[in-house]
């Protein structure tokens, strides 16, 4: 008799995200309840800020020519002192009156202990970064439940001083607005800082007001209290309990049904290749750099073609910039340059939907010798977004960590790139099968 376990998999998954929406709904119902403003709003260009790193405080400078811009408030929490969580997202520096937001990238959030002290941004789904600040109090970056979810903001404290570093590719406007969780407020213009200043009299202050740490949310089991009485509940554990079944019945029928064909492959010997021009190439330690080159301000001998693929990139002569980009890195790169041509060169192939040739080119641009973090951000999210597709997903988690170490803030993949990326990701697919059937059939 075969019991079909569909049935039982919708019921128990219906009744969780029952229980969970109305824990939702009673949380928001509570949250709604405190009223919240930021005052005294203030920006300062700085040099460099401090932020948190494998159990350390490290200095962040600024890229060559970009502006760290540093705005800072007293945020007031009215009821019980819990804020949030709200998007970070929707941080950003206004220009004037108007409400279109300037070029502004938003690179670290913290609190003021002395000085502005910055967390760093979780990596992977469901996890989160929390300090835990002098009379109680508690500010918590955390990440959604996927690899690319967004970053939410939450705290509870009835006063912090909170702290937000924005980057910027050129000098800031003469007036600025400081607009978060869709209230707006009027920044003050303070005077610079020094970071050697800076520096030198805040290492102490750092140890004794600001106890930071990483964790993930299974390891650190940290319940805000307006969780505890959903969590509590009978019906709750008894939903879990039954998803877990079926999940746990679901995973191993299909783990059973994978060592089905590949047994029935191997008796009939049916192996293809293992390399061909079908078979994408695999995220090893040389595609994960832990640190990254300045542009040097030469390209090399190449320079001519190199400017010239940009140039037919920008018009989109996919094939004349795959040709020009190959010329350039034969005839001779800087070390800066021919890892940018490399990541460039990716990107023309993949537009010119060659996947397997974009991610060869991804991943020698992360492996060249000078990989900066221009060339490497773009490979990393093009990657990261390709091995998810096929649904390779060690190799898309160590690229979505390679991309949150370059920018925990960085913009997702548009969508039309997406739909790009899964279109070509299913015609992959679809040659496979046409090559395996080649095979069976002579």
């Amino acid at each position: 008799m075969r019991m079909n376990s569909k049935p039982l998999l919708r019921h128990a998954l219906t009744t969780l995200l029952l229980v969970l929406s109305f824990a939702e709904l009673r949380a928001a119902e509570e949250a709604a309840e405190n009223d919240w403003q930021i005052d005294n709003a203030t920006l300062t260009v700085v040099p460099s800020f401090q932020q948190l790193a494998d159990g350390a405080w490290r200095e962040r400078r600024s890229r060559s020519g970009n502006t760290f811009l540093e705005v800072r408030g007293t945020l007031k929490v009215a009821g019980d002192g819990s804020f949030g969580p709200h998007r970070l997202a929707t941080a950003r520096l206004l220009a004037g009156a108007g409400e279109v937001p300037i070029a502004a990238e938003l690179l670290a959030v913290g609190t003021n202990t002395g000085i502005c002290r910055y967390l760093r941004a979780p990596i992977g789904a469901g996890n989160e970064t929390t300090a835990k600040l002098r009379n109680d109090r508690e500010i918590t970056i955390l990440r959604e439940n996927s690899d690319n979810g967004p970053l939410l903001l939450r705290m509870h404290a009835h006063s912090v001083e909170l702290c937000m570093v924005f980057e910027l590719p050129e000098a800031p406007p003469p007036s600025l607005r400081w607009s978060f969780a869709h209230r707006t407020m009027p920044l003050s213009v303070s005077a610079a800082t020094s970071s050697n200043a800076a520096t030198q009299t805040t290492t102490a202050a750092s140890n004794s007001g600001l106890e930071a740490s990483s964790a993930a949310a299974a390891a650190s089991f940290s319940v805000p209290p307006t969780w505890r009485r959903a969590i509590s509940s009978p019906l709750l554990w008894s939903a879990l309990a039954l998803a877990a079944l079926a999940l746990l019945g679901s995973v191993a029928l299909q783990r059973w049904w994978r060592r089905r064909r590949l047994a029935i492959a191997a008796r009939r010997d049916y192996h293809s290749e293992s390399s061909s021009a079908l078979d994408i190439p695999r995220v090893s330690a040389a595609h994960q750099p832990k640190n990254f080159a300045s542009v040097e301000p030469e390209g090399g001998a190449g320079q001519l073609q190199f400017l010239g693929a940009m140039a037919a990139l920008r018009l989109g002569d996919w094939e004349q910039a795959n040709a020009l980009f190959g010329e350039a890195i034969a005839v001779g790169l800087t070390p800066t340059f021919e890892a940018g041509a490399w990541s460039l060169r990716g990107e023309t192939m993949l537009n010119d939907h060659d996947l397997v040739g974009a991610t060869n080119c991804y991943l020698r641009a992360l492996s060249c010798p000078g990989v900066t973090a221009e060339a490497a951000l773009p490979a990393a999210s093009q990657l990261a977004a390709i091995y998810r597709q096929l649904r390779l997903r060690r190799d898309a988690q160590k690229m979505e960590a390679l991309r949150a170490l370059i920018n925990p803030f960085a913009d997702d993949l548009g969508p039309q790139q997406l739909a790009l990326i899964a279109r070509l990701v299913k015609e992959l697919k679809h040659k496979r099968r046409t090559r395996m059937l080649a095979r069976l059939v002579p």
